[in-house]
């Protein structure tokens, strides 16, 4: 069962966006305050310390910003990525404090990977992706379109990268949004073929080894299918058995989360499911968050530990699993 873990107070204009987690004492969650209000957006870090969940104390950034994704290799080198006035926004933990990183433009970051302090990868709208090296950016051009862009990305290691995203084709009304997937070898970024689907987009990928890697895509009212790659081929994986509607939101190896409604009801309920190898196995939570409307739903895993987080009516809650 995933146990509640305490977190700060606050505002009720958080949106929550991801997170990332090293070991059983080390993760952070990445979101943003003053949405939707009259006030400038602002990045949020949250970071767990081994006993308790803290506010971070960021650089200072001019204009309304946000914060997309996050990803750390150790306690001492976390990047989390955004945006702000138009450009991509970079932040850097060296385990002492934040910096702000200033890379080359691309329309909208959307992920980062981080694989060591001289290896992070930003992904977002457009074709490019850029790279950190440890010294200098650099941005290379991985996909044909511009009307092309990437929303997540995950590796085995620096010469096995995955990331995926959508393009646009057609115009006006005959617009439709296909899948697109690229991979990195020794020999540079390549686009591959993915699971055999025409529309939609890929919008997550996770890693278990180099011949399990998930990949959830979403079709429209068709909602979010899982596929596995074994190395060979993609195969379809079964969906979570639910009563009522189950709107999933992500994959990681191993693990799949969204939300679900009840039958003549808008509400949406957290939901977070186990691969047993054979099916999946719903994850309990306490009763009070089982019960509550829920949204901003999302999960991390590092070893034997499972970070989750949701939003409800009464704030953020973080919520941990440990063991099998």
């Amino acid at each position: 069962m995933f146990r509640p873990v305490p977190v700060p107070a606050l505002p009720p204009s958080t949106a929550l966006a991801d997170l990332t987690a090293t070991g059983d004492d080390h993760a952070w969650l990445a979101g943003t305050t003053g949405v939707f209000t009259s006030r400038p957006s602002a990045p949020l870090i949250l970071r767990w310390t081994g006993t308790a969940w803290r506010v971070e104390d960021l650089p200072g950034i001019a204009a309304a910003a946000s914060l997309a994704g996050i990803s750390a290799t150790g306690p001492d080198d976390v990047w989390a990525v955004g945006n702000s006035a138009g450009r991509p926004l970079v932040l850097h933990w060296d385990g002492t404090r934040w910096h702000l990183r200033t890379p080359p433009a691309i329309p909208w970051a959307k992920a980062v990977l981080a694989l060591a302090p001289d290896d992070v990868h930003v992904v977002g709208a457009g074709p490019d992706v850029l790279h950190w090296d440890g010294t200098d950016w650099h941005r290379t051009a991985v996909l044909s379109s511009d009307r092309e862009g990437l929303q997540t990305v995950t590796a085995t290691g620096p010469d096995d990268i995955w990331a995926g995203g959508a393009g646009l084709a057609g115009v006006g009304p005959a617009t439709y949004e296909y899948p697109v997937l690229v991979r990195r070898t020794a020999t540079g970024w390549h686009e591959v073929r993915g699971p055999h689907v025409d529309h939609g987009h890929v919008t997550r990928l996770a890693v278990a080894t180099p011949e399990d890697v998930w990949l959830a895509h979403v079709h429209g009212s068709d909602g979010l299918a899982v596929h596995r790659w074994d190395g060979e081929r993609w195969r379809p994986a079964p969906l979570p058995a639910e009563s009522g509607r189950l709107s999933l939101h992500g994959v990681a190896a191993g693990w799949t989360w969204g939300v679900r409604t009840t039958r003549h009801s808008f509400e949406t309920h957290p939901a977070f499911h186990r691969w047993t190898g054979t099916a999946w196995q719903d994850v309990p939570l306490p009763d009070s968050l089982a019960r509550t409307p829920a949204s901003h739903v999302g999960l991390a895993t590092a070893g034997d530990t499972t970070w989750a987080y949701l939003k409800t009516a009464a704030g953020v809650h973080v919520l941990r699993h440990t063991g099998p």
